[in-house]
């Protein structure tokens, strides 16, 4: 068995670092895709997240909106009589959630709306509610990509 040469000729080096420096290249080109498959993604969700808060928000302004140029429903049967039999359970009519049954009225509790104090019905609130909280999950969401997309792109 003939043993391999201790030294190797200037021709033979430098075929040997090209081979090095191609194999590094390409080392390089896959790595950059890969991390171009998992970040580019991320950008993907954090724009849809960012575009389905931007609907729920301009609903919560339709829906803000509605509640404050509404006439005040009356809880009575007679529309020209204001007054409720009951005035701790006043109820309205709003048809466009509830498709005409009596619901009962509450207190918008909410200091960062126009309506702050103002009576709106429990199902409208419920829904206003219901989109505060799908809003702050899809802000914790967006945020933890976010972070994650740094992370990703210090590395």
């Amino acid at each position: 068995m003939k043993s391999q040469p201790d030294f190797h000729t200037r021709g033979e080096i430098d075929q040997l670092v090209e081979g090095i420096y191609r194999a590094l290249e390409t080392s390089e080109e896959r790595l950059d895709g890969r991390c171009d498959d998992i970040c580019f993604p991320m950008d993907v969700s954090i724009s849809a997240l960012t575009s389905k808060i931007e609907a729920i928000q301009g609903e919560l302004v339709k829906i803000q909106s509605y509640i404050s140029r509404r006439p005040e429903a009356s809880a009575s049967i007679d529309r020209r009589n204001n007054k409720s039999t009951n005035i701790h359970h006043r109820t309205s009519v709003d048809e466009t959630s509830n498709r005409g049954r009596l619901v009962q009225n509450v207190t918008s509790d909410m200091p960062d709306t126009h309506n702050h104090g103002e009576e709106i019905s429990a199902d409208t609130y419920a829904r206003l509610m219901r989109h505060q909280f799908v809003l702050e999950s899809l802000g914790d969401r967006k945020q933890k990509i976010e972070d994650a997309t740094t992370i990703m792109k210090d590395k």
